[in-house]
């Protein structure tokens, strides 16, 4: 789901917010959510609005 970018934090590219939204809702369905797709989906929502 999420594109990965060499050399980008934590090797993913940031999220848009509705790519961000999707990530979230598909972590939430699998019901097992860890600190790092939290830390991971905060970071994207950041990045995203640093873009805006």
């Amino acid at each position: 789901m999420t594109e990965q970018a060499p050399g980008g934090p934590g090797g993913r590219a940031a999220l848009s917010p509705p790519e961000a939204a999707e990530e979230a809702r598909a972590l939430a369905v699998r019901a097992e959510v860890t600190a790092d797709d939290v830390v991971g989906a905060l970071r994207g929502v950041r990045e995203a609005r640093e873009r805006a």
